[in-house]
């Protein structure tokens, strides 16, 4: 059995599946999440729900198993919290690709971490883009920017993420707004490369985006409204060709999800303002271009 930590929001969300995914149809198992970190407010954390029950997933979760919670706590009594071959704990750390977690097979594997790298389930990427549809009815604003992005011969996400980024200290301090210099030099690139390319922005600060980022003929803000907001961007986001992310598990997802042959995908150079020890290095993959 594969127990996952699902934690914070949508992006990180599905890392902690995704691993957790790879290896329920590796061991031939089932999968099993723990929400429990949803039954608290954090004072350092931005406020996010579990959003994963939107996908066309198949789970079970922790909290209908007393006791499989009742084995987890149990486990806080032994060395490393792991009894292999019953109990193993795998936890992430902060040097990139383990994978050791790869390699788990005792009864109970529980997975703690974010997991961001394609590493861990890159040879699943057919299964996981079949899985992460929704099974919400997509709403007339959603099917109209979906017209509009089909309809494009070289269409490009552009996700320009502020919000917490900008207004919490302590993401300000750890990730921190990209800045408009690698929009510009993105958005140069692509316009040199595809002369038809339109851009579609997307943004959680969109009052900031149109003072700063002015709209012309080759740009549509998609402005999307309501409590599934989220979720239709990601699936707008991954409906374009191409794409421009910001320092952002959430638009990482949108690029990482279209399965466009020939996409290209632009991401920032520096994913982390002041986390020197954190290893980025798997984060990005191989054929995306760093800028």
């Amino acid at each position: 059995m594969i127990i996952s930590k699902i934690s914070h929001g949508l992006g990180n969300q599905l890392f902690q599946y995704a691993i957790a995914r790879k290896l329920s149809i590796q061991a031939k198992t089932s999968l099993y999440f723990d929400l429990r970190y949803y039954n608290h407010h954090y004072a350092t954390d931005t406020f996010r729900s579990f959003r994963l029950n939107n996908f066309k997933i198949d789970y079970q979760l922790l909290d209908t198993s007393p006791v499989l919670i009742y084995l987890s706590k149990a486990t806080k009594l032994f060395p490393q919290r792991s009894l292999p071959p019953l109990f193993e704990l795998v936890r992430e750390g902060n040097d990139g690709f383990n994978a050791r977690a790869l390699t788990a097979k005792s009864m109970f594997v529980y997975l703690s971490g974010f997991w961001q790298t394609e590493q861990y389930f890159k040879d699943i990427q057919d299964v996981l883009q079949k899985e992460i549809t929704l099974k919400i009815a997509a709403t007339p604003q959603f099917q109209k920017f979906e017209a509009l992005i089909k309809k494009e011969e070289n269409p490009i996400s552009l996700h320009i993420r502020r919000g917490d980024y900008v207004n919490n200290s302590q993401f300000s301090n750890q990730f921190g707004f990209i800045g408009l210099d690698y929009y510009k030099r993105a958005t140069d690139m692509f316009q040199e490369k595809m002369p038809s390319c339109k851009f579609f922005v997307f943004s959680d600060d969109f009052q900031w985006v149109k003072e700063n980022f002015p709209q012309d003929s080759n740009t549509v803000y998609v402005e999307s409204a309501g409590d599934n907001s989220d979720l239709e961007d990601l699936m707008l986001m991954r409906t374009c060709k191409h794409h421009i992310i910001a320092n952002s598990s959430f638009s990482w997802w949108g690029a990482w999800l279209n399965s466009y042959p020939g996409k290209m995908v632009v991401a920032p150079q520096k994913w982390y303002n002041n986390m020197p020890d954190l290893n980025t290095n798997d984060l990005i993959p191989a054929d995306w271009l760093r800028m």
